[in-house]
């Protein structure tokens, strides 16, 4: 796992540099990219696989897209959608697909699951101090919206589903539980925030479960709405209250 903290500060520059690049040229500096993700999904087509699950959303992207042009929406979700992609990469993760002004990740954890976790959480720290110190100063000296995200996580087992016949070029994605309750975990987040699922708290070690705090009863209205058509099943997430000054 790569350290959290070893050339941060040149990270921060990094997104500095590439999204005012970006503005200035309007466009992005690299394309984005599903095609790691479809190499290594190839490889478990029609069976199911270990994951950690991480959606990053836009929050109050609707309003945006009604108060702004629409060449500054599409290079916001642009530029926003690089630099998750890049950060879910950084910590050994791939990105699933893009959704709108959302991405989805995900980190295999076939072999290592508590290394998948720690990964995944540490890139949702990650992500939010690039959206604070990086992207957000550069937004704001050339008069856009500032933004923030929601992030949600969980971990377990999801199908590699091929729809089609030929796997070089039929769609591939993955179907479950840790894919549709992580988008529902998100739509509980309220920007800045970093929610998981039970599954991840309950493969962390007693050490980090101290960085967590539980919110079923705190939002138990919202989550109600959320599982009524789930059974009204019994499942607790959990907020992550880790400080980047406490890595």
């Amino acid at each position: 796992m790569k350290n959290f903290e070893s050339g941060d500060i040149d990270s921060v520059k990094s997104v500095h540099d590439r999204v005012l690049y970006s503005l200035e040229n309007k466009g992005l500096l690299i394309d984005l990219s599903t095609d790691s993700c479809r190499k290594y999904l190839q490889r478990k087509v029609n069976t199911k696989t270990n994951v950690v699950v991480i959606y990053v959303d836009i929050a109050g992207s609707t309003q945006m897209s009604h108060d702004l042009q629409s060449l500054n929406l599409a290079l916001i979700i642009q530029i926003f959608s690089q630099e998750v992609s890049l950060s879910i990469e950084k910590f050994g993760g791939y990105v699933l697909k893009f959704v709108g002004d959302a991405v989805i990740g995900l980190f295999p954890s076939d072999y290592d699951q508590k290394k998948a976790i720690i990964n995944s959480l540490d890139c949702a720290r990650y992500i939010q101090k690039v959206m604070r110190n990086g992207i957000n100063p550069v937004f704001k000296e050339h008069s856009l919206p500032e933004i923030a995200v929601k992030i949600g996580i969980e971990y377990g087992s999801a199908l590699v589903l091929l729809y089609g016949k030929n796997i070089a070029h039929a769609h591939i994605d993955l179907i479950g539980f840790s894919i549709s309750i992580t988008a529902k975990i998100t739509s509980l987040s309220f920007p800045g925030e970093v929610i998981v699922g039970e599954n991840i708290f309950h493969n962390l070690d007693e050490s980090q479960k101290k960085y967590f705090v539980a919110l079923y009863t705190e939002r138990n209205s919202k989550w109600d709405i959320a599982m009524k058509y789930n059974n009204n099943l019994n499942y607790r997430i959990y907020k992550y209250i880790k400080e980047d000054s406490q890595i």
